[in-house]
């Protein structure tokens, strides 16, 4: 038994417009024994401090969802003998022919987090803090993350190929995984020079020199196709389709630089899906994009007086991605597309200057 949740965004446009009463619907179906979700959190961590002075730290956090929202997609086109596979025919090969796809929403969704980090703190000495964290992760989950609803675009993500084993199709890497993450942060003070009650001092003291810089893997990406097979369509009436894989030797790999891109993903390292054919061998998230190399810096300079109050001027200069480093986008990840493997685009910006003067009181 199923709750059928009444959506007219879901019925066909055109029938309904029409205001047949034949007209198909997608309907979405909730469970009746819906319940929320819920996660186990664990953490261990290890401190010690030593040459009385460096801080570390070392421990490890993870997490096991259960019950997360999930949405399975039924009632796609099955192979009819007599029918032919082709797009067209589709709804004849529906196994309830009075709907179209038929979504049903369940607690069908995992997702494991582990991660062990290491952390090394270094005080203020000589003008001198500087601190670096790094983090050695692995999330994976099976369609649905943590703030899945399986509601609106949410219904349309990671789908399974096919309505059968939907679990296992969908289990993968997390689309935010990043398997490394190095955080390194730092401030300098530089030295003073003499007195500020002279204009050399008023000028060269005050000065500090500060940065971050984020260095992380690149997060998952999933290929797909447009159509089962050419010439056929997509047989089954959904998306999600994702081609077979003939050269496994590059599963796995990181799709980094518009030069190369094309030559890993290669079209000869791929196959179309036979008509009829359930799914592809291809995995979900099996490749990863371009991964983060940030440099952040600041340069502030501060004057302070006493006036029968103390007043302070700062004046920062930043530059956010110092190095103007590119971070790629992901390929064209479709291979049916004339751009199939190249990358057109980046994810972050060229390098910005920003200047500010703040007054506090």
């Amino acid at each position: 038994r199923y709750i059928q949740v009444q959506n007219p965004t879901l019925v066909n446009p055109i029938a309904a417009a029409l205001k047949d009463p034949n007209a198909r619907t997608s309907p979405t179906l909730l469970s009746p024994d819906l319940v929320s979700p819920y996660a186990h959190q664990y953490n261990m961590s290890f401190e010690r401090r030593f040459l009385n002075r460096y801080q570390l730290r070392m421990g490890y956090v993870g997490s096991r969802s259960f019950k997360l929202i999930n949405s399975y997609v039924q009632n796609r086109a099955e192979p009819v003998p007599g029918i032919p596979l082709t797009t067209d025919t589709v709804d004849q090969r529906r196994p309830d022919q009075r709907y179209y796809e038929i979504k049903r929403i369940v607690n069908g969704g995992i997702a494991y987090l582990d991660a062990a980090r290491i952390s090394l703190d270094a005080p203020l000495a000589h003008g001198v803090a500087w601190g670096a964290s790094y983090t050695f992760s692995k999330a994976i989950d099976s369609g649905s993350d943590y703030s899945f609803t399986a509601a609106n675009k949410d219904l349309t993500t990671a789908r399974s190929q096919s309505q059968y084993d939907s679990f296992n199709d969908k289990k993968g890497l997390s689309t935010f995984d990043s398997t490394h993450a190095l955080l390194v942060s730092y401030s300098y003070d530089l030295p003073r020079l003499g007195s500020t009650s002279s204009a050399a001092g008023w000028f060269a003291n005050g000065w500090q020199i500060s940065g971050v810089t984020v260095i992380k893997s690149g997060t998952p990406l999933t290929l797909y196709l447009g159509s089962d097979g050419p010439g056929f369509g997509n047989v089954d009436g959904g998306p999600s389709d994702r081609p077979n894989i003939v050269d496994p030797s590059i599963l796995g790999m990181t799709i980094d630089d518009p030069d190369t891109a094309p030559s890993i993903l290669r079209r000869d390292r791929f196959a179309y899906m036979a008509a009829g054919q359930q799914r592809g061998s291809l995995g979900r998230n099996t490749f990863r994009k371009d991964g983060i190399a940030n440099f952040n810096a600041a340069v502030t300079k501060q004057w302070r007086w006493r006036q029968g109050r103390e007043w302070t001027f700062l004046l920062r200069g930043e530059i956010y991605n110092l190095t103007n480093h590119p971070q790629f986008d992901e390929p064209q990840r479709n291979l049916t597309s004339p751009a199939f493997g190249k990358i057109t685009n980046t994810l972050n910006d060229g390098r910005v200057l920003q200047i500010s003067l703040r007054l506090v009181l």
